[in-house]
């Protein structure tokens, strides 16, 4: 054997030597050398061509030797024939045996770890035989680890890939919900449901983009959903942000009670990132719309309304919810000292119009006079996300008297306005404006 390092083969014969059925192996390079200087002198004498074959029977097995090429001229090996050994054939060494092979009496190479064995301080290896692989992940586990259905408890046979379960959690093959267009990936029902949502309402299979948001006592959405043309949106937050997603059994607003209208526009807006809270203007707007109209006029006592939600959650309530209230308490504060002033205002304009009324209207003027109450006055808006806005007063009157009030073809309550400088309106009134 030519045994020279590095080089390229130069020998006379080029062979491959088997040690496959040989059980000692190979060894290193030196016990290699060892082996063949054992095995060449058989050799001589023997007839020697390309696609010959050679063997001996060894006391550990079979040693197989088999000619690739033999040079021009080479016919039998001798002592001086250079032999170059191309490549040596062994039986692969098992490192990780398969913990079920053994208990078989088998060999099996363990290239899957089963993660339950390991925490139980077992064998954790596996082979290909005996994993377990379920579709959707590559979490192999023993046949004792076999993941369990996560709703019947029956063998799974896939992880499923939605948002709540994130390939996690492994169900059955009764509870598969297939992708529609990728056959890689598989659902549970819930996740399915919550990826490609059909509307609730009986009949339509439009898909259900829209979430109710309707909160139960535990501060736990409703999550019906619906299409957008059998869903409200309730646009607590202006419009220039999306609202709360309504349901059919949610959608009607109007006339709860104070204190559930408060808590689901407060909570509501506390589980939406990057949104805040509706301020004392906002919070009176939205019941005004929902039929509190009386309380919508009172800024006071809508501080008072939320101090009580306020506390509510504090004592009861879903307490995620509370220090994003709490902090919204401030700007409450600041918001209802400027409401407060604008009220101050208001309170002086209505006295103008009170002097105006009877000083324009002898018949009527001082029954109007002394009917006339402030309802709200909001200052001129002169830029801003809304845009201008020409200051307005709402006023209180009753119904028998806004008609003199406005006069023919609204002659009276137009001289009114050019004279304050500003729009007047009725609060609640048929004519000459209502909100």
């Amino acid at each position: 054997m030519n045994d020279q390092q590095p080089r390229h083969p130069a020998g006379q014969v080029e062979a491959v030597l088997d040690l496959r059925g040989w059980a000692p192996g190979g060894g290193g390079r030196d016990d290699l050398l060892a082996l063949w200087n054992e095995l060449e002198p058989a050799l001589h004498g023997r007839p020697l061509h390309g696609g010959s074959v050679h063997s001996w029977d060894a006391a550990h097995g079979t040693i197989v030797l088999e000619i690739v090429r033999v040079a021009p001229g080479i016919t039998t090996a001798g002592p001086e024939t250079l032999f170059d050994l191309v490549a040596v054939r062994e039986r692969p060494r098992i490192v990780h045996r398969c913990a079920d092979c053994d208990a078989l009496g088998r060999e099996g190479y363990g290239c899957f770890r089963c993660r339950w064995c390991a925490d139980e301080g077992r064998p954790e290896r596996v082979c290909v035989e005996h994993a377990v692989l379920l579709d959707g992940a590559l979490t192999p586990s023993c046949g004792r680890h076999h993941p369990a259905c996560t709703d019947c408890g029956a063998p799974a046979s896939f992880w499923c890939g939605g948002q709540n379960c994130r390939s996690g959690k492994a169900w059955c093959e009764q509870h598969r919900r297939r992708h529609p267009q990728d056959p890689d990936t598989d659902y549970c029902p819930p996740c399915h449901r919550l990826a490609f949502p059909v509307c609730e309402e009986p009949g339509c299979t439009a898909s259900g983009t829209v979430v109710c948001d309707w909160l139960d006592l535990a501060g736990a959405p409703c999550g019906r959903q619906a299409c957008g043309r059998h869903a409200r949106r309730w646009q607590v937050f202006g419009a220039e942000r999306v609202g709360l997603g309504l349901c059919r059994v949610h959608s009607q607003v109007k006339g709860a009670p104070v204190e559930s209208l408060l808590f689901q526009i407060c909570c509501g807006a506390a589980r939406r990132t990057g949104v805040r809270m509706p301020s004392l203007a906002a919070f009176s707007h939205n019941l005004r719309n929902c039929d509190h109209r009386e309380l919508a006029l009172d800024h006071r006592a809508v501080r008072a309304a939320l101090t009580g939600l306020d506390g509510h959650l504090r004592r009861s309530g879903p307490q995620q919810f509370v220090r994003p209230v709490e902090r919204a308490g401030a700007d409450w504060d600041k918001e209802l000292t400027r409401l407060r002033g604008h009220s101050d205002q208001g309170e002086r304009l209505v006295a103008e119009l009170r002097a105006l009324v009877r000083g324009q209207d002898a018949r009527w003027g001082e029954a109007i006079a002394a009917a006339l109450r402030l309802a709200e006055y909001k200052p001129a808006r002169t830029g801003g996300p809304g845009g201008e806005r020409p200051a307005v007063l709402w006023v209180h009157l009753p119904p028998e008297l806004r008609g003199p009030f406005i006069g023919p073809q609204g002659s009276r309550v137009a001289a009114y306005r050019e004279q304050l400088g500003m729009d007047v309106r009725i609060e609640g009134g048929n004519r000459g404006g209502r909100r």
